[in-house]
Protein backbone atom coordinates (compact mmCIF):
# COMPACT_ATOMS: atom_id res chain seq x y z
CA UNK A 1 0.00 0.00 0.00
CA UNK A 2 1.35 3.26 -0.66
CA UNK A 3 1.95 6.19 1.13
CA UNK A 4 -1.13 7.92 0.58
CA UNK A 5 -3.30 5.34 0.70
CA UNK A 6 -2.00 4.49 4.21
CA UNK A 7 -2.80 8.83 4.60
CA UNK A 8 -6.14 8.24 3.25
CA UNK A 9 -7.25 5.41 5.40
CA UNK A 10 -5.69 7.31 8.60
CA UNK A 11 -7.93 10.42 7.99
CA UNK A 12 -11.19 8.35 7.26
CA UNK A 13 -10.82 6.28 9.96
CA UNK A 14 -10.61 9.16 12.34
CA UNK A 15 -13.51 10.57 10.25
CA UNK A 16 -15.60 7.59 11.50
CA UNK A 17 -14.25 7.36 14.89
CA UNK A 18 -15.24 11.21 15.07
CA UNK A 19 -18.57 10.58 14.43
CA UNK A 20 -18.52 7.58 16.45
CA UNK A 21 -17.58 9.61 19.88
CA UNK A 22 -20.30 12.13 18.85
CA UNK A 23 -22.39 9.25 18.87
CA UNK A 24 -22.09 8.45 22.09
CA UNK A 25 -22.06 11.83 23.66
CA UNK A 26 -25.40 12.39 22.22
CA UNK A 27 -26.26 8.94 24.13
CA UNK A 28 -25.46 10.73 27.15
CA UNK A 29 -27.17 14.07 26.55
CA UNK A 30 -24.13 15.96 25.57
CA UNK A 31 -24.06 18.14 22.18
CA UNK A 32 -27.37 16.22 21.18
CA UNK A 33 -27.68 18.77 18.55
CA UNK A 34 -24.62 20.27 17.30
CA UNK A 35 -23.08 16.66 17.95
CA UNK A 36 -25.45 15.17 15.73
CA UNK A 37 -24.96 17.71 12.79
CA UNK A 38 -21.64 17.61 12.73
CA UNK A 39 -21.66 13.96 12.34
CA UNK A 40 -23.86 14.09 9.84
CA UNK A 41 -21.33 16.88 7.71
CA UNK A 42 -18.32 14.13 8.97
CA UNK A 43 -19.98 11.75 7.16
CA UNK A 44 -21.42 13.95 4.24
CA UNK A 45 -18.22 14.95 3.19
CA UNK A 46 -16.54 11.63 3.54
CA UNK A 47 -18.78 10.39 0.74
CA UNK A 48 -18.57 13.43 -1.51
CA UNK A 49 -14.76 12.83 -1.18
CA UNK A 50 -14.86 9.40 -1.53
CA UNK A 51 -17.37 9.87 -5.20
CA UNK A 52 -14.53 12.72 -6.27
CA UNK A 53 -12.03 9.79 -5.76
CA UNK A 54 -14.14 7.65 -8.05
CA UNK A 55 -14.15 10.14 -10.53
CA UNK A 56 -10.56 10.15 -10.61
CA UNK A 57 -9.82 6.41 -10.80
CA UNK A 58 -12.55 4.91 -12.29
CA UNK A 59 -11.80 5.12 -16.35
CA UNK A 60 -14.78 3.33 -17.96
CA UNK A 61 -17.77 5.97 -17.94
CA UNK A 62 -21.06 4.33 -17.02
CA UNK A 63 -19.30 2.74 -14.28
CA UNK A 64 -18.14 5.95 -12.80
CA UNK A 65 -21.44 7.63 -13.63
CA UNK A 66 -23.09 5.38 -11.60
CA UNK A 67 -20.40 5.09 -8.54
CA UNK A 68 -20.91 8.55 -8.57
CA UNK A 69 -24.62 8.30 -8.68
CA UNK A 70 -24.39 5.91 -5.38
CA UNK A 71 -22.28 8.47 -3.75
CA UNK A 72 -24.30 11.32 -4.55
CA UNK A 73 -27.46 9.32 -3.41
CA UNK A 74 -25.68 8.77 0.25
CA UNK A 75 -25.18 12.24 0.25
CA UNK A 76 -28.82 12.81 -0.32
CA UNK A 77 -29.56 9.99 2.43
CA UNK A 78 -27.61 11.64 5.38
CA UNK A 79 -28.98 15.30 4.14
CA UNK A 80 -32.85 14.50 4.53
CA UNK A 81 -31.75 12.08 7.41
CA UNK A 82 -30.36 15.84 9.21
CA UNK A 83 -33.13 17.78 8.16
CA UNK A 84 -35.91 15.13 9.36
CA UNK A 85 -34.16 14.90 13.13
CA UNK A 86 -32.61 17.80 13.59
CA UNK A 87 -35.12 20.84 11.32
CA UNK A 88 -38.13 19.62 11.04
CA UNK A 89 -40.96 19.39 13.94
CA UNK A 90 -43.69 19.03 11.56
CA UNK A 91 -44.98 15.01 11.89
CA UNK A 92 -46.30 14.62 8.31
CA UNK A 93 -43.12 16.39 6.91
CA UNK A 94 -40.85 14.60 9.20
CA UNK A 95 -42.65 11.11 7.76
CA UNK A 96 -42.23 12.09 4.27
CA UNK A 97 -39.05 12.83 4.78
CA UNK A 98 -38.71 9.13 6.17
CA UNK A 99 -40.40 7.95 2.92
CA UNK A 100 -37.49 9.35 0.56
CA UNK A 101 -34.81 7.25 2.42
CA UNK A 102 -36.10 4.71 0.45
CA UNK A 103 -34.73 6.51 -2.71
CA UNK A 104 -31.20 5.68 -1.90
CA UNK A 105 -31.83 2.57 -0.26
CA UNK A 106 -33.76 1.20 -3.35
CA UNK A 107 -31.40 2.51 -6.37
CA UNK A 108 -27.97 2.37 -4.56
CA UNK A 109 -28.28 -1.65 -5.03
CA UNK A 110 -29.81 -0.66 -8.49
CA UNK A 111 -26.85 1.46 -9.66
CA UNK A 112 -24.70 -0.92 -8.60
CA UNK A 113 -26.09 -3.53 -10.17
CA UNK A 114 -25.67 -1.67 -13.38
CA UNK A 115 -22.02 -1.09 -12.40
CA UNK A 116 -21.66 -5.09 -12.68
CA UNK A 117 -23.09 -4.93 -15.78
CA UNK A 118 -21.13 -2.77 -17.39
CA UNK A 119 -17.97 -3.85 -16.26
CA UNK A 120 -15.33 -6.06 -18.76
CA UNK A 121 -17.13 -3.36 -21.53
CA UNK A 122 -15.63 -1.05 -23.79
CA UNK A 123 -15.06 2.06 -21.86
CA UNK A 124 -17.96 4.17 -23.69
CA UNK A 125 -20.46 1.43 -23.84
CA UNK A 126 -23.58 1.64 -23.05
CA UNK A 127 -26.13 -0.35 -21.22
CA UNK A 128 -29.11 -1.48 -23.51
CA UNK A 129 -32.21 0.18 -23.17
CA UNK A 130 -34.08 -2.78 -22.52
CA UNK A 131 -31.49 -3.56 -19.75
CA UNK A 132 -32.37 -0.15 -17.89
CA UNK A 133 -35.78 -0.38 -18.37
CA UNK A 134 -36.59 -4.10 -17.02
CA UNK A 135 -34.66 -3.47 -13.93
CA UNK A 136 -35.59 0.51 -13.10
CA UNK A 137 -39.34 -0.32 -13.58
CA UNK A 138 -39.55 -2.47 -10.36
CA UNK A 139 -37.09 -0.27 -8.64
CA UNK A 140 -39.82 2.93 -9.60
CA UNK A 141 -42.54 1.24 -8.55
CA UNK A 142 -41.21 0.07 -5.23
CA UNK A 143 -40.16 3.61 -4.82
CA UNK A 144 -43.79 4.93 -5.65
CA UNK A 145 -45.56 2.20 -2.87
CA UNK A 146 -43.52 3.83 -0.21
CA UNK A 147 -44.19 7.20 -1.04
CA UNK A 148 -47.59 7.02 -1.44
CA UNK A 149 -47.93 5.09 1.94
CA UNK A 150 -50.11 7.05 3.22
CA UNK A 151 -52.73 6.57 1.35
CA UNK A 152 -52.77 2.71 1.40
CA UNK A 153 -50.59 1.62 4.36
CA UNK A 154 -49.24 -1.56 2.15
CA UNK A 155 -45.59 -0.99 3.40
CA UNK A 156 -46.05 0.79 6.50
CA UNK A 157 -49.44 -0.07 8.46
CA UNK A 158 -49.75 2.82 11.64
CA UNK A 159 -52.55 1.73 14.48
CA UNK A 160 -55.83 3.82 14.19
CA UNK A 161 -56.68 6.94 16.87
CA UNK A 162 -52.38 7.15 17.22
CA UNK A 163 -50.26 9.38 15.82
CA UNK A 164 -48.33 8.27 12.19
CA UNK A 165 -44.28 7.98 13.57
CA UNK A 166 -41.85 5.95 11.98
CA UNK A 167 -41.56 4.81 15.65
CA UNK A 168 -45.07 3.49 15.76
CA UNK A 169 -46.15 1.32 12.63
CA UNK A 170 -45.82 -2.14 11.70
CA UNK A 171 -44.20 -4.07 8.83
CA UNK A 172 -47.28 -4.99 6.12
CA UNK A 173 -46.45 -7.11 3.41
CA UNK A 174 -45.30 -4.46 0.82
CA UNK A 175 -42.31 -3.67 3.36
CA UNK A 176 -40.90 -7.42 2.49
CA UNK A 177 -41.47 -6.89 -1.48
CA UNK A 178 -39.56 -3.37 -1.44
CA UNK A 179 -36.27 -4.85 0.83
CA UNK A 180 -36.39 -8.23 -1.16
CA UNK A 181 -35.86 -6.01 -4.63
CA UNK A 182 -33.23 -4.32 -2.54
CA UNK A 183 -31.19 -7.56 -1.69
CA UNK A 184 -31.78 -9.05 -4.88
CA UNK A 185 -30.03 -6.23 -6.76
CA UNK A 186 -27.36 -5.94 -3.91
CA UNK A 187 -26.24 -9.88 -4.68
CA UNK A 188 -27.06 -9.70 -8.13
CA UNK A 189 -24.56 -7.12 -8.25
CA UNK A 190 -22.05 -8.98 -6.54
CA UNK A 191 -22.34 -12.43 -7.76
CA UNK A 192 -21.90 -10.73 -11.36
CA UNK A 193 -18.67 -8.95 -10.56
CA UNK A 194 -17.26 -11.61 -8.77
CA UNK A 195 -17.93 -13.89 -11.96
CA UNK A 196 -16.41 -11.31 -14.43
CA UNK A 197 -13.51 -11.12 -11.81
CA UNK A 198 -10.17 -11.72 -13.61
CA UNK A 199 -7.76 -11.47 -10.83
CA UNK A 200 -6.02 -13.86 -8.41
CA UNK A 201 -8.23 -15.11 -5.55
CA UNK A 202 -5.85 -14.19 -2.72
CA UNK A 203 -8.07 -10.83 -1.79
CA UNK A 204 -11.37 -11.15 -2.58
CA UNK A 205 -12.64 -12.47 0.77
CA UNK A 206 -12.41 -8.56 1.50
CA UNK A 207 -15.97 -7.71 -0.35
CA UNK A 208 -17.09 -11.34 1.31
CA UNK A 209 -15.92 -10.00 5.02
CA UNK A 210 -17.84 -6.57 4.86
CA UNK A 211 -20.92 -8.41 3.53
CA UNK A 212 -20.69 -10.58 6.07
CA UNK A 213 -20.10 -7.64 8.59
CA UNK A 214 -23.00 -6.02 7.23
CA UNK A 215 -25.27 -9.04 7.59
CA UNK A 216 -24.48 -9.28 11.36
CA UNK A 217 -24.57 -5.80 11.84
CA UNK A 218 -28.26 -5.73 10.83
CA UNK A 219 -29.02 -9.15 13.08
CA UNK A 220 -27.40 -7.38 16.15
CA UNK A 221 -29.41 -3.99 15.33
CA UNK A 222 -32.61 -6.09 15.04
CA UNK A 223 -31.85 -8.05 18.12
CA UNK A 224 -31.79 -4.95 20.23
CA UNK A 225 -28.39 -5.02 22.03
CA UNK A 226 -27.46 -2.16 24.52
CA UNK A 227 -24.31 -1.28 23.20
CA UNK A 228 -25.24 -1.31 19.66
CA UNK A 229 -27.69 1.15 20.48
CA UNK A 230 -24.58 3.18 22.36
CA UNK A 231 -22.27 3.15 19.56
CA UNK A 232 -23.90 2.20 16.07
CA UNK A 233 -28.00 2.51 16.28
CA UNK A 234 -27.88 4.70 13.19
CA UNK A 235 -28.29 1.96 10.72
CA UNK A 236 -28.38 5.15 7.97
CA UNK A 237 -24.67 6.04 8.74
CA UNK A 238 -23.63 2.15 9.52
CA UNK A 239 -25.35 0.73 6.04
CA UNK A 240 -23.70 3.91 4.46
CA UNK A 241 -20.41 3.17 5.86
CA UNK A 242 -20.39 -0.56 5.21
CA UNK A 243 -22.40 -0.20 1.44
CA UNK A 244 -19.12 2.34 0.81
CA UNK A 245 -16.90 -0.43 2.05
CA UNK A 246 -18.26 -3.09 0.09
CA UNK A 247 -17.85 -0.65 -3.08
CA UNK A 248 -14.18 0.17 -2.03
CA UNK A 249 -13.01 -3.37 -1.39
CA UNK A 250 -14.07 -4.25 -4.95
CA UNK A 251 -11.87 -1.40 -6.59
CA UNK A 252 -8.93 -2.31 -4.22
CA UNK A 253 -9.29 -6.55 -5.02
CA UNK A 254 -9.81 -5.90 -8.98
CA UNK A 255 -13.90 -6.81 -8.98
CA UNK A 256 -14.35 -3.28 -9.98
CA UNK A 257 -10.95 -2.80 -12.48
CA UNK A 258 -9.40 0.72 -12.10
CA UNK A 259 -6.38 2.58 -14.50
CA UNK A 260 -4.96 4.94 -12.47
CA UNK A 261 -0.96 5.62 -12.18
CA UNK A 262 -0.27 5.14 -16.06
CA UNK A 263 -0.65 8.84 -17.16
CA UNK A 264 2.08 9.79 -14.51
CA UNK A 265 4.42 6.96 -14.81
CA UNK A 266 4.16 7.56 -18.65
CA UNK A 267 5.19 11.42 -18.26
CA UNK A 268 8.04 10.92 -15.72
CA UNK A 269 9.53 8.27 -18.24
CA UNK A 270 12.64 9.45 -20.11
CA UNK A 271 12.05 6.78 -23.38
CA UNK A 272 11.11 10.04 -25.24
CA UNK A 273 7.50 8.78 -26.55
CA UNK A 274 3.99 9.91 -26.87
CA UNK A 275 0.56 8.37 -27.62
CA UNK A 276 -1.48 10.04 -29.81
CA UNK A 277 -5.36 9.57 -30.76
CA UNK A 278 -6.24 8.67 -34.49
CA UNK A 279 -6.61 12.27 -35.72
CA UNK A 280 -2.85 12.77 -34.44
CA UNK A 281 -3.83 14.89 -31.36
CA UNK A 282 -1.23 14.09 -28.76
CA UNK A 283 -2.88 12.86 -25.72
CA UNK A 284 -0.03 11.38 -23.39
CA UNK A 285 4.13 12.35 -23.57
CA UNK A 286 6.77 11.62 -21.65
CA UNK A 287 8.58 14.46 -20.03
CA UNK A 288 11.19 14.56 -22.83
CA UNK A 289 9.24 13.52 -25.80
CA UNK A 290 9.76 16.52 -28.69
CA UNK A 291 6.89 18.67 -29.84
CA UNK A 292 5.35 16.82 -32.78
CA UNK A 293 3.29 18.29 -35.89
CA UNK A 294 0.17 16.00 -36.83
CA UNK A 295 2.33 15.74 -40.87
CA UNK A 296 5.39 14.72 -38.74
CA UNK A 297 3.69 11.96 -36.88
CA UNK A 298 2.37 10.74 -40.37
CA UNK A 299 5.65 10.88 -41.89
CA UNK A 300 6.35 8.14 -39.39
CA UNK A 301 3.46 6.00 -40.12
CA UNK A 302 4.98 4.12 -42.90
CA UNK A 303 8.32 4.24 -42.38
CA UNK A 304 10.95 5.57 -39.66
CA UNK A 305 11.85 9.16 -40.13
CA UNK A 306 14.37 11.96 -39.49
CA UNK A 307 13.95 14.42 -36.86
CA UNK A 308 17.60 15.17 -36.65
CA UNK A 309 21.25 14.16 -37.27
CA UNK A 310 21.23 11.73 -34.48
CA UNK A 311 17.32 10.96 -33.93
CA UNK A 312 14.44 8.96 -35.58
CA UNK A 313 11.02 8.77 -35.05
CA UNK A 314 9.27 5.84 -35.59
CA UNK A 315 5.59 4.91 -34.95
CA UNK A 316 3.01 1.82 -34.33
CA UNK A 317 -0.80 1.68 -34.42
CA UNK A 318 -2.48 0.86 -31.15
CA UNK A 319 -6.56 0.61 -30.22
CA UNK A 320 -7.73 4.17 -30.47
CA UNK A 321 -4.23 5.84 -32.04
CA UNK A 322 -0.61 5.59 -32.42
CA UNK A 323 2.53 5.31 -30.42
CA UNK A 324 5.31 7.10 -31.16
CA UNK A 325 8.73 7.09 -29.79
CA UNK A 326 12.14 8.34 -30.43
CA UNK A 327 15.46 6.13 -31.31
CA UNK A 328 19.02 7.22 -30.87
CA UNK A 329 21.12 6.50 -33.69
CA UNK A 330 24.28 8.82 -32.48
CA UNK A 331 26.23 5.49 -32.26
CA UNK A 332 25.17 4.57 -36.13
CA UNK A 333 26.09 8.35 -37.14
CA UNK A 334 29.48 8.09 -35.48
CA UNK A 335 29.94 4.63 -37.13
CA UNK A 336 28.76 5.96 -40.75
CA UNK A 337 31.21 8.62 -39.67
CA UNK A 338 34.04 6.66 -39.08
CA UNK A 339 33.74 4.91 -42.05
CA UNK A 340 33.67 8.01 -44.46
CA UNK A 341 36.83 9.06 -42.33
CA UNK A 342 38.23 5.84 -42.89
CA UNK A 343 37.39 5.60 -46.67
CA UNK A 344 39.19 9.17 -47.40
CA UNK A 345 42.19 7.99 -44.89
CA UNK A 346 42.47 4.85 -47.27
CA UNK A 347 42.47 7.13 -50.72
CA UNK A 348 44.59 9.83 -49.78
CA UNK A 349 47.51 7.24 -48.30
CA UNK A 350 46.41 4.55 -50.65
CA UNK A 351 47.24 2.15 -47.70
CA UNK A 352 44.63 -0.20 -48.86
CA UNK A 353 46.26 -3.40 -47.31
CA UNK A 354 46.58 -1.51 -43.67
CA UNK A 355 43.11 -1.21 -43.79
CA UNK A 356 42.14 -4.17 -45.03
CA UNK A 357 44.36 -6.07 -42.06
CA UNK A 358 42.28 -3.86 -39.87
CA UNK A 359 39.24 -4.91 -40.98
CA UNK A 360 40.36 -8.41 -40.59
CA UNK A 361 41.01 -7.88 -37.15
CA UNK A 362 37.72 -6.40 -36.77
CA UNK A 363 35.86 -9.16 -38.37
CA UNK A 364 37.71 -11.59 -36.51
CA UNK A 365 36.89 -10.01 -33.06
CA UNK A 366 33.11 -9.84 -33.71
CA UNK A 367 33.33 -13.53 -34.92
CA UNK A 368 35.04 -14.58 -31.76
CA UNK A 369 32.46 -12.39 -29.58
CA UNK A 370 29.66 -13.97 -31.60
CA UNK A 371 30.97 -17.32 -30.49
CA UNK A 372 31.27 -16.50 -27.28
CA UNK A 373 27.47 -15.20 -27.26
CA UNK A 374 26.08 -18.32 -29.51
CA UNK A 375 27.97 -20.52 -27.06
CA UNK A 376 26.35 -18.79 -23.50
CA UNK A 377 23.33 -18.80 -25.63
CA UNK A 378 23.24 -21.90 -26.00
CA UNK A 379 24.39 -23.02 -22.55
CA UNK A 380 21.80 -20.92 -21.01
CA UNK A 381 18.86 -21.36 -23.28
CA UNK A 382 16.60 -23.00 -20.63
CA UNK A 383 17.02 -20.14 -18.31
CA UNK A 384 16.77 -17.33 -21.59
CA UNK A 385 13.36 -18.61 -22.02
CA UNK A 386 12.23 -18.86 -18.70
CA UNK A 387 13.00 -15.47 -18.24
CA UNK A 388 11.11 -14.35 -21.25
CA UNK A 389 7.94 -16.13 -19.60
CA UNK A 390 8.62 -14.68 -15.86
CA UNK A 391 9.07 -10.79 -18.05
CA UNK A 392 6.09 -11.65 -20.13
CA UNK A 393 3.52 -12.88 -17.18
CA UNK A 394 5.24 -9.22 -15.64
CA UNK A 395 3.53 -7.13 -18.25
CA UNK A 396 0.54 -8.87 -18.03
CA UNK A 397 -0.18 -9.00 -14.04
CA UNK A 398 -1.45 -5.81 -12.67
CA UNK A 399 -1.01 -7.01 -8.83
CA UNK A 400 1.62 -5.35 -7.30
CA UNK A 401 2.97 -8.28 -5.46
CA UNK A 402 2.69 -11.02 -7.84
CA UNK A 403 4.48 -8.38 -10.21
CA UNK A 404 7.14 -7.90 -7.57
CA UNK A 405 7.49 -11.52 -7.24
CA UNK A 406 8.03 -12.24 -10.80
CA UNK A 407 10.65 -9.89 -10.62
CA UNK A 408 12.60 -11.25 -8.13
CA UNK A 409 12.35 -14.41 -10.05
CA UNK A 410 13.72 -12.68 -12.88
CA UNK A 411 16.54 -10.97 -10.94
CA UNK A 412 18.05 -14.87 -10.08
CA UNK A 413 17.42 -16.21 -13.67
CA UNK A 414 19.15 -12.77 -14.51
CA UNK A 415 22.17 -13.01 -12.21
CA UNK A 416 22.88 -16.95 -13.26
CA UNK A 417 22.89 -15.66 -16.91
CA UNK A 418 25.85 -13.31 -16.15
CA UNK A 419 27.72 -15.13 -14.13
CA UNK A 420 27.85 -18.41 -15.92
CA UNK A 421 28.73 -16.34 -18.65
CA UNK A 422 32.07 -14.42 -16.37
CA UNK A 423 32.64 -18.06 -15.60
CA UNK A 424 32.75 -19.48 -19.22
CA UNK A 425 34.77 -16.15 -20.25
CA UNK A 426 37.15 -16.65 -17.90
CA UNK A 427 37.12 -20.56 -19.21
CA UNK A 428 38.48 -19.03 -22.50
CA UNK A 429 41.70 -18.06 -21.11
CA UNK A 430 42.61 -20.72 -18.16
CA UNK A 431 41.16 -24.06 -17.47
CA UNK A 432 41.77 -23.60 -13.75
CA UNK A 433 40.39 -21.00 -10.94
CA UNK A 434 40.03 -19.94 -7.29
CA UNK A 435 36.96 -20.68 -5.65
CA UNK A 436 36.57 -17.11 -4.80
CA UNK A 437 35.61 -16.29 -8.13
CA UNK A 438 32.31 -19.67 -7.43
CA UNK A 439 31.60 -17.71 -4.23
CA UNK A 440 31.37 -14.55 -6.13
CA UNK A 441 28.69 -15.84 -8.46
CA UNK A 442 26.81 -17.45 -5.33
CA UNK A 443 26.93 -14.51 -3.81
CA UNK A 444 24.93 -12.24 -6.39
CA UNK A 445 22.55 -15.44 -6.96
CA UNK A 446 21.70 -15.23 -3.25
CA UNK A 447 21.30 -11.49 -3.05
CA UNK A 448 18.35 -11.73 -5.71
CA UNK A 449 17.02 -15.10 -3.62
CA UNK A 450 16.95 -12.72 -0.35
CA UNK A 451 14.06 -10.46 -2.77
CA UNK A 452 12.08 -13.62 -2.50
CA UNK A 453 12.25 -13.97 1.00
CA UNK A 454 14.63 -16.68 0.94
CA UNK A 455 16.86 -16.89 4.11
CA UNK A 456 20.55 -17.44 2.25
CA UNK A 457 23.88 -18.56 3.90
CA UNK A 458 27.21 -19.42 2.52
CA UNK A 459 30.54 -19.86 3.46
CA UNK A 460 33.06 -21.05 0.82
CA UNK A 461 36.99 -20.34 1.84
CA UNK A 462 39.24 -18.78 -0.83
CA UNK A 463 42.85 -19.43 -2.05
CA UNK A 464 41.30 -23.36 -3.34
CA UNK A 465 42.04 -24.04 -7.27
CA UNK A 466 39.52 -25.65 -9.19
CA UNK A 467 38.59 -26.15 -12.48
CA UNK A 468 36.24 -23.46 -14.40
CA UNK A 469 34.52 -27.25 -15.41
CA UNK A 470 34.04 -27.92 -11.89
CA UNK A 471 32.72 -24.80 -10.63
CA UNK A 472 30.44 -24.70 -13.61
CA UNK A 473 29.28 -27.73 -12.52
CA UNK A 474 28.76 -26.86 -8.79
CA UNK A 475 26.98 -23.73 -10.22
CA UNK A 476 24.88 -25.49 -12.72
CA UNK A 477 23.74 -27.71 -9.76
CA UNK A 478 23.18 -24.98 -7.69
CA UNK A 479 20.95 -23.20 -10.10
CA UNK A 480 18.61 -26.27 -11.25
CA UNK A 481 18.07 -27.21 -7.13
CA UNK A 482 17.11 -23.22 -6.90
CA UNK A 483 14.94 -23.04 -10.30
CA UNK A 484 12.95 -26.27 -9.46
CA UNK A 485 11.83 -25.35 -5.96
CA UNK A 486 11.47 -21.50 -6.69
CA UNK A 487 7.95 -21.01 -5.84
CA UNK A 488 8.13 -22.60 -2.31
CA UNK A 489 12.09 -21.83 -1.30
CA UNK A 490 11.99 -21.07 2.51
CA UNK A 491 16.03 -21.10 3.05
CA UNK A 492 19.18 -22.03 1.12
CA UNK A 493 22.20 -22.60 2.61
CA UNK A 494 26.02 -23.30 0.97
CA UNK A 495 29.23 -24.22 2.57
CA UNK A 496 32.22 -25.35 1.15
CA UNK A 497 34.60 -27.49 3.40
CA UNK A 498 38.13 -27.93 1.94
CA UNK A 499 40.45 -31.22 2.77
CA UNK A 500 43.57 -32.26 1.26
CA UNK A 501 43.44 -32.90 -2.11
CA UNK A 502 39.38 -31.82 -2.24
CA UNK A 503 36.84 -29.34 -1.94
CA UNK A 504 33.39 -30.56 -0.78
CA UNK A 505 30.39 -28.91 -1.15
CA UNK A 506 27.46 -28.96 0.84
CA UNK A 507 23.92 -27.71 -0.03
CA UNK A 508 20.94 -27.53 1.71
CA UNK A 509 17.28 -26.19 0.69
CA UNK A 510 14.14 -26.20 2.78
CA UNK A 511 11.55 -26.83 0.00
CA UNK A 512 8.07 -28.97 -0.26
CA UNK A 513 9.21 -29.58 -4.20
CA UNK A 514 10.22 -32.91 -4.79
CA UNK A 515 14.20 -32.71 -5.64
CA UNK A 516 15.22 -36.60 -5.73
CA UNK A 517 16.07 -35.90 -9.42
CA UNK A 518 19.11 -34.44 -8.88
CA UNK A 519 20.34 -37.09 -6.84
CA UNK A 520 22.60 -38.61 -9.82
CA UNK A 521 23.74 -35.02 -10.38
CA UNK A 522 25.27 -34.95 -6.56
CA UNK A 523 27.75 -37.43 -4.43
CA UNK A 524 25.12 -37.86 -1.50
CA UNK A 525 21.07 -36.81 -1.45
CA UNK A 526 19.30 -36.93 1.63
CA UNK A 527 15.79 -35.45 2.49
CA UNK A 528 14.81 -35.04 6.26
CA UNK A 529 12.48 -32.32 7.99
CA UNK A 530 11.83 -30.97 4.86
CA UNK A 531 15.38 -30.19 4.28
CA UNK A 532 16.82 -31.46 1.06
CA UNK A 533 20.81 -32.13 1.54
CA UNK A 534 23.06 -32.50 -1.29
CA UNK A 535 27.23 -32.78 -1.22
CA UNK A 536 29.31 -32.59 -4.25
CA UNK A 537 33.01 -33.77 -4.05
CA UNK A 538 35.22 -31.47 -6.17
CA UNK A 539 39.09 -32.27 -7.00
CA UNK A 540 41.61 -29.45 -6.00
CA UNK A 541 43.78 -28.21 -8.71
CA UNK A 542 41.60 -29.95 -11.44
CA UNK A 543 41.60 -33.22 -10.84
CA UNK A 544 38.03 -35.36 -9.52
CA UNK A 545 38.91 -36.46 -6.15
Amino acid sequence: MTKQNHKTGFLVAAMVFSAIFLRVLGKFDILIVPGGIVRSLIYIALYIGWGISVSKRIIQTQVRHYMVSVSGLMVFWFVIRTIKYFFITDNGIVRQLWYWFYLPMLFIPLFSLFVAISLGKPANAKLSKTTLVLLSIPTVLCLLLVLTNDLHQLVFAFPEGKEWTDNNMNYAFGYYFVLGWEILCGFAAFIIMLIKCRHSQRKKYLPFLLLACSIVYGLIYASGAKWMQLIAADITAAQCLMFTGILESCIQCGLIQTNTGYQSLFEAGSIGAQIADTDWHTRYASSNAPELTADMMRSAEKDAAMLDSNTLLRSGRIPGGHVLWQEDITDITALLENLEENRKTISESNDVEQENYKTKVKINTVREKNRLYDRLQAQTAHQIELLDQLLTQYEAQSDPEIRRSLLAKAAVIGAYIKRRGNLMFIGEKSDVTDTSELSACLDESFANLELMGVECAIDIPGKNSITIRDAIRVYDFFEAVTEEAMDDLRFVWLKARSLEDAVIFYLQAESKTELSAFSGLADTCTFEDGVWRFSLRIGKAGEQA
